[in-house]
């Protein structure tokens, strides 16, 4: 093993400042031989990146101071600098102390007396590749408790959802409980006090007519709120006849009885789920109620009822006066409050558009996460 000696001795004649910064660097600089693959001279620095002293190195072939898994590769290396002329990259220094040494490398081909060497200039990145494992460990673990932190936040989502469901179930039994008592109670009541003063005409003299007509006529105002209400608590004929049909035959009785003209356009094929249905209809008929009670000078009222991407979307729309939504007094909110809350209960979306001079538009939208298969 005498020539990397007598090469390594050749090259003490080069010029003192190359020399000078050939040893004082703080980079590891090693000299290659272009044909052995040789390490033929290094200094200290790069003795100290590798773990092994000059005596060690200059017996070694530079991949031989690389892990043995990665040897082959930093031969296809070697050789593509030989062909390129110059290279560079990342790479780790398996010590013999086991411990690892993170480097970067730029390497370049160059000729001395005529003889091909490898000059490899390497530096330590130790520091840099922990800083980066470390901050990668750190992100994996951030990542985990997110992880963690969103199943925690879906169980908890889902039972709220459930506890919701079986909160609006449970406000849907109670409605239907005083629709019942609304009618077994005060409804035939009213039918019978109507009979009753309907007798009273025919006892009555003509001076007091006038007065039974206005008490017939305000027991049947009643009647009819009544209906209203209970058709409000618990509409029975929603879940006989479903949504699609309830919604066509009271756009029709509002049309007759404003003499207006009505549209209603839908793409439902299908019964919903009860609660999906009996929300919809509750914002439905309230906003009819409104049309009929404060909407002047309408001539069109327009429906739509479409199903599309996972969500059913409800647009009652009229061509009346309108009014400023923005000055709704709060104590007179016109059952808005209460469309809105029923859209929001069901995780859906309430809007209102309305201008004096342009009607008014309302918007609703409810998710639907299971749609039901058309019956054949």
């Amino acid at each position: 093993m005498e020539q990397p000696n007598l090469l390594r001795d050749s090259l003490k004649g080069i010029e003192g400042k190359y020399q000078m910064l050939f040893e004082t660097s703080r980079d590891g600089i090693a000299l290659i031989d272009a044909e052995t693959a040789m390490i033929i001279d290094c200094n200290k620095e790069y003795q100290n990146l590798t773990g092994r002293s000059f005596e060690e190195l200059i017996h070694m072939k530079v991949w031989e101071t690389r892990p043995p898994e990665s040897r082959e590769k930093n031969q296809e290396i070697f050789r593509e600098i030989l062909d390129k002329g110059q290279g560079g990259g990342e790479f780790y220094y398996a010590r013999p102390d086991n411990s690892r040494i993170y480097t970067e490398y730029i390497s370049r081909l160059i000729t001395i007396d005529g003889r091909n060497y490898i000059q490899s200039v390497v530096r330590d990145i130790t520091k840099r590749v922990q800083r980066e494992q470390e901050m990668e460990n750190r992100v994996q673990e951030r990542t985990k408790e997110l992880q963690k932190a969103m199943r925690k936040l879906k169980m908890y989502s889902q039972r709220l959802e459930k506890i919701s469901n079986q909160h609006i179930r449970a406000l849907e039994e109670e409605r239907k409980l005083i629709a019942i008592e609304l009618h077994d109670r005060v409804t035939q009541d009213l039918i019978s006090l109507c009979h009753m003063v309907n007798k009273l005409k025919e006892w009555e003299d003509s001076s007091n007519q006038l007065i039974v007509e206005e008490i017939l006529g305000r027991v049947r105002i009643t009647l009819d709120e009544t209906r209203n209400i209970m058709k409000t608590l618990y509409p029975t004929a929603l879940s006989r006849y479903g949504l699609v049909k309830i919604m066509t035959q009271e756009l029709g009785n509002l049309g007759l009885k404003l003499a207006v003209h009505t549209q209603f356009e839908h793409n439902l094929a299908v019964k919903l789920d009860p609660l999906i249905e009996t929300t919809m209809y509750r914002i439905y008929h309230e906003a009819l109620l409104n049309i009929e009670k404060h909407c002047r000078n309408v001539k069109n009222i327009i429906v739509f009822l479409k199903y599309r991407a996972g969500f059913l979307n409800m647009i009652i729309e009229d061509d009346g006066e309108g009014f400023d939504s923005k000055k709704i007094p709060p104590k007179d909110p016109s059952g808005l409050d209460v469309m809105r809350q029923r859209a929001e209960l069901m995780e859906g979306r309430f809007v209102l558009r309305s201008k004096l001079g342009q009607g008014t538009k309302i918007s609703v939208r409810i998710p639907v996460k299971s749609m039901p298969s058309k019956k054949k």
